[in-house]
């Protein structure tokens, strides 16, 4: 559970990147109907220059002069919306290889849920469940770990109401 970092080159120049946590990711990339504001999606990016190491991608003035196509190939615009898509895959690749958790039909309800009050539901039942603190998923956890918490304690929970269930079918059915 440690918070990762990458270091990669695109169109000639050299960034690092460190993983965002898990309550960043998801306001930055998940949390909202429209793209990322490039100064958020590039929270955690530095660029390297030659002269001065790295140089964090913090503002306006840093990301024009950074985020660029050393060769010449593509507008900066293009250069900017490739390493917001890394940013992006860093943080949140996992999600498109993920496993789905299959709720049987016997378990699933047609009674709405509240919008929890606007906040993600996974980082919500992971608070309220006690299995992170609000302050880990800010400072510790990346969504990958936010995420895999989250399956097991929902696959746990799953598992449970399974047997529940049957428990009470068997039941039923003993007492005819």
């Amino acid at each position: 559970m440690a918070i990762l970092t990458k270091e990669f080159e695109s169109f000639g120049v050299r960034y690092r990147i460190k993983q965002m946590s898990a309550a960043a990711a998801t306001a930055v990339f998940l949390a909202r109907d429209a793209d990322p504001e490039p100064l958020e999606a590039l929270a955690g990016v530095d660029a390297l220059d030659p002269n001065s190491g790295w140089i964090i991608l913090n503002s306006a003035a840093n990301v024009d002069t950074y985020v660029r196509d050393n060769r010449n190939i593509v507008q900066p615009r293009l250069a900017l919306n490739g390493l917001i898509a890394v940013a992006f895959d860093f943080n949140c690749g996992f999600l498109k290889d993920r496993k789905r958790i299959r709720v049987p039909s016997y378990l699933r309800s047609n009674a709405e849920m509240d919008d929890m009050g606007g906040e993600d539901p996974v980082l919500s039942t992971l608070i309220a469940e006690g299995k992170a603190t609000l302050r880990e998923l800010e400072e510790v956890y990346s969504l990958r770990d936010a995420f895999r918490i989250y399956d097991i304690f929902f696959r746990d929970r799953l598992e449970k109401a399974k047997a529940q269930h049957a428990a009470i079918a068997e039941a039923k059915a003993n007492r005819r």
